[in-house]
C-alpha cells in the first residue's frame, strides 16, 4: 500500500514545526505565528463585533426595524466567527490515534452550527417585521447620518467577505467559506436596509418592516445553503465526479483494472482509496511506479491537498500457459527465477519442462521441499507432469582473475570461427578451479531470438568440444 505526499507532508509538518520555534522565539510576530485561516477569522469577529454595536446604536436612535434586524443579524456573525475561530484551530491540530484523518470535520460541525444560529434570528426577525406590517407603522427618524454609517458598514461587510473567501478558496475551509457567505449575505441584506430606510424617508413607514423581511428571508436563504453543503461534507460526499475519476486511473499506463475508488473530503483536504489491479508478472518494482503515477494523476485532478492511498493487487489477465507457469514459480519462497518454460501438449496429458535457479549451498533434501511446492503451485488450476532442471544460484558476487591462457584463447577462437565467422569479443576467467568463457558475438540484425539462441547453442557445443577443461560457457548474440 502507497501514500501519497509522505515525502511532502514531512517535509511541509517539518517546514511548520521550525516556523513554530522561530516564532516562539520572537512571540511578538503573532501575524507570523498564527495562520493565515485563524488570522482571518479574528478579523471577522472583531469586524464583526463593531458592526453590531454601530448597528444596534443607529437602529434604536432611529427606531428602523430593519437596521436592529441587522444588528441581531451581525450579532450572530460575530458568534459564528468565534465559532470558526475555534473551529479553525482544532482543524488545524495534527492527526492523532483517535483521529486518524484530522481534526478537519470540526470545520462543518461549526458551519451546521452557524446555520442553526441564522435559522433562529431569521425567525426572530420575520416575526417582528410580520407584527410591524400588520399592525400600525412604528416612528422611524431616518437621519442622515444613519445612511452614512450604513455606507461605511456596506464597505466593512465587502472588504470581510471578500477577504474569507479568498482564504476559504485557497486553505478549503468549510468555516470560512461559512463565514464568506454570511458576509456576502450581510451586504445584501444592509443595501435592503438602506433602500427601506430611504423608501421610509420618502413616504413609505412600512418600507422599513418590509426590507427587514427581506432579510429574514436572505438569511433563511444562506442557513439552508450553508446546512446543505456541509452536511455533505460530513456525510463524506465525493469532492468530484467517481465515473471521471475512475476513468482516469484507468487510463494511467500499467492500470489493467480500477477495483475500487473512493474519495472524501474533510478540512479542505481531500482523501483518495484506490485499489487497482496490475499485471502479476510485471514486478513489484514496476507496480510501485504504476502506483506512483496514480497517485500524481489524482493529485493534479483533485488539487490542494491531497493524500492518495493506492493498494495494487496482482491480475491474470490474457496469460499464455508459459507465463502462467512463470507466475506460479514467483509464488514459491526459494525458487529465484525459472526460464526455459516449455509446455507441450501431448495425447497423454500436459508436460511441462523448465530450469529454476535455487540457492547454490542447498542440499537436494532441502531443495526437494521447494521443487514439491513448485510443482503444487504449477498444477493448481490444470494437471500436468512438470519436470525441473535445477540450477545454482550464488547470492554474492564471486572473485574472478582473468585467465591470460593464449593457447586456450586461440583454440576457444577456432571454435567459435567454425561456427560463426562475424566479429568476436571473448573473455576468460578464472574462479577458483573453474574456467568460465564468455564470448560476445556480434551477427546480423535480422535474425530472430530463435535463430539467434540456436546460434549461441551450436557455438556453445563447439567451444565445449574444442575446449572441454570449461565448466561454463556464455554466448551473449548481439545485433552487428
Amino acid at each position: 500500500m502507497r501514500s501519497a505526499l509522505k515525502k511532502s507532508a514531512r517535509h511541509e509538518n517539518g517546514g511548520g514545526a521550525r516556523r513554530q520555534v522561530n516564532d516562539r522565539r520572537s512571540f511578538g510576530r503573532y501575524s507570523q505565528y498564527v495562520s493565515r485561516a485563524r488570522r482571518t477569522a479574528l478579523f471577522s469577529f472583531v469586524a464583526a463585533l463593531g458592526l453590531v454595536l454601530v448597528k444596534l446604536a443607529i437602529g434604536l436612535a432611529t427606531g428602523s426595524l430593519g437596521i436592529i434586524a441587522e444588528a441581531v443579524h451581525s450579532a450572530i456573525d460575530a458568534g459564528s466567527a468565534l465559532l470558526t475561530l475555534w473551529a479553525v484551530g482544532i482543524a488545524e491540530q495534527p492527526p492523532d490515534r483517535e483521529h486518524l484523518y484530522g481534526h478537519g470535520k470540526a470545520q462543518n460541525l461549526s458551519a451546521l452550527a452557524e446555520a442553526v444560529l441564522l435559522s433562529a434570528a431569521a425567525a426572530w426577525i420575520a416575526v417582528a417585521a410580520i407584527d410591524r406590517l400588520t399592525g400600525s407603522a412604528a416612528e422611524i427618524e431616518p437621519a442622515a447620518y444613519a445612511f452614512v454609517v450604513l455606507g461605511g458598514v456596506l464597505v466593512v461587510d465587502a472588504a470581510r467577505a471578500l477577504a474569507s473567501f479568498r482564504v476559504s478558496r485557497d486553505e478549503k475551509s468549510a468555516a470560512l467559506a461559512a463565514n464568506a457567505l454570511h458576509f456576502g449575505a450581510d451586504f445584501v441584506s444592509t443595501l435592503a436596509v438602506l433602500a427601506g430606510l430611504a423608501l421610509t424617508a420618502a413616504g413609505y413607514p412600512k418600507a422599513d418592516a418590509i426590507a427587514a423581511l427581506f432579510v429574514a428571508v436572505l438569511v433563511v436563504y444562506a442557513a439552508v445553503r450553508l446546512a446543505a453543503r456541509n452536511v455533505s461534507s460530513l456525510m463524506d460526499r465525493a469532492p468530484a465526479d467517481g465515473a471521471t475519476l475512475g476513468a482516469l486511473v484507468a487510463s494511467v499506463p500499467g492500470v489493467a483494472e480500477v477495483r475500487s475508488l473512493r474519495v472524501r473530503e474533510s478540512g479542505g483536504t481531500a482523501f483518495a482509496d484506490v485499489v487497482i489491479g496490475v499485471d502479476r508478472l510485471g514486478g513489484l518494482e514496476r507496480s510501485h511506479d504504476v502506483m506512483d503515477a496514480v497517485e500524481t494523476r489524482l493529485e493534479e485532478a483533485l488539487g490542494g491537498k491531497v493524500q492518495v492511498t493506492v493498494h495494487a493487487e496482482p491480475i491474470a489477465a490474457h496469460e499464455r500457459p508459459t507465463e502462467r507457469v512463470i507466475a506460479a514459480s514467483l509464488r514459491v519462497a526459494g525458487v529465484v527465477e525459472v526460464h526455459n518454460v516449455t509446455v507441450l501438449d501431448l495425447p497423454g496429458g500436459r508436460v511441462i519442462t523448465l530450469h529454476a535457479r535455487l540457492d547454490a549451498h542447498l542440499s537436494l533434501e532441502d531443495a526437494r521441499a521447494v521443487i514439491a511446492r513448485l510443482r503444487e503451485e504449477i498444477t493448481r488450476d490444470e494437471p500436468a507432469t512438470v519436470h525441473v532442471h535445477l540450477e545454482p544460484h550464488e547470492p554474492e558476487s564471486l572473485t574472478a582473475v582473468v585467465d591470460h591462457d593464449p593457447v586456450r584463447r586461440e583454440r576457444v577462437g577456432r571454435a567459435v570461427s567454425s561456427v560463426c565467422p562475424d566479429e568476436l569479443e571473448l573473455s576468460l576467467y578464472r574462479l577458483g578451479g573453474r574456467l568460465v568463457a564468455v564470448i560476445e558475438i556480434r551477427t546480423a540484425p535480422s535474425l530472430s531470438i530463435d535463430q539467434a539462441h540456436a546460434l549461441a547453442g551450436s557455438i556453445e557445443e563447439a567451444v565445449r568440444e574444442a575446449v572441454p577443461e570449461l565448466h561454463e560457457v556464455i554466448v551473449d548474440v548481439e545485433a552487428a
